[in-house]
């Protein structure tokens, strides 16, 4: 039974780490950019590098730049590697502010409803397209150009303070902002949308689920099937029909909610730490 009391609240740490890669909240009053050592480190969330008060690099727009210069991006591949290798998508469940954004909108009172399940292979989709084989063919960073995390750090407010960036936006700025709108708005219905259908960074970090050394088990014999797990979950995933599904965020809601769920670890990772028990 997973006992770490660092694992008891992840809003905490989403919000936590949205201020961490944003720390320099002064330069939205002075229309500067930071362009210091950190901006090099691309740190393993969506965050995009043209937002004011973002210290470091995002690892999908570093990936796209390194496909226009045809160089091989080591530092950050290192680091998606040691990030999904230990933990699959848990940066999903508990680091990304942006999911954060998309669970607090979903608890809007409204219809609530699914696209169909093919839908998820869209992301894999905008990886090997948007990130990778389109930047390396045409030279643009394309998913970058229409990234709503992107839109709303970055493009909302470039375009309010200026105006010369607001003569250059043209029409395309519109697109953007209408396709950063519908996931938002899409999120009050839809139980993390982008996350789920487009995100690419989440894409990297699913191949790993299955290989990763912080694995679920389901104790199928003793499992019912009673949807708590689907009901607690941030992709409405029932995990007993693949504890390490690539859908899998990592959240730990089910293992907190289903006594028959569990988490497996390798000791050293929380060796020594004073524990309060996740379970009701």
């Amino acid at each position: 039974m997973l006992k770490v009391s660092l694992f008891k609240n992840r809003r905490i740490y989403q919000f936590l780490t949205g201020i961490l890669v944003n720390f320099q909240l002064l330069n939205f009053f002075t229309g500067r950019l930071y362009t210091g050592k950190l901006k090099s480190i691309p740190f393993p969330v969506l965050n995009c590098y043209a937002c004011p008060a973002s210290v470091y690099s995002c690892p999908i727009g570093t990936l796209a730049h390194f496909m226009i210069i045809t160089k091989i991006p080591l530092i950050t591949i290192g680091i998606i590697t040691a990030v999904s290798t230990t933990f699959g998508r848990w940066i999903c469940g508990w680091i990304c502010p942006f999911g954060l954004v998309q669970d607090l909108l979903y608890k809007i009172p409204s219809m609530k409803f699914n696209l169909p399940k093919h839908f998820v292979y869209l992301k894999y989709l905008m990886l090997v397209l948007g990130v990778i084989l389109l930047p390396l063919i045409w030279k643009e960073p394309y998913f970058c150009m229409i990234c709503p995390t992107g839109t709303l750090e970055a493009g909302i407010y470039w375009i309010a303070v200026s105006s010369m960036i607001l003569n250059m936006a043209g029409s395309f700025f519109l697109f953007k902002l209408a396709l950063g709108s519908m996931f938002l708005y899409g999120s009050i219905f839809i139980k993390r949308p982008f996350c789920r259908y487009i995100c690419p960074l989440g894409a990297l970090f699913s191949i790993f689920n299955k290989f990763s050394i912080v694995d679920f088990k389901v104790d199928k014999e003793k499992c019912i099937e009673c949807n708590l797990c689907r009901k607690s979950c941030p992709v409405d995933y029932p995990i007993y029909k693949d504890p390490n599904s690539p859908t899998c965020l990592r959240c730990l809601n089910c293992v907190k909610v289903c006594k028959i769920i569990d988490l497996n670890y390798p000791s050293f990772l929380f060796k020594g730490k004073e524990s309060i028990c996740l379970k009701k």
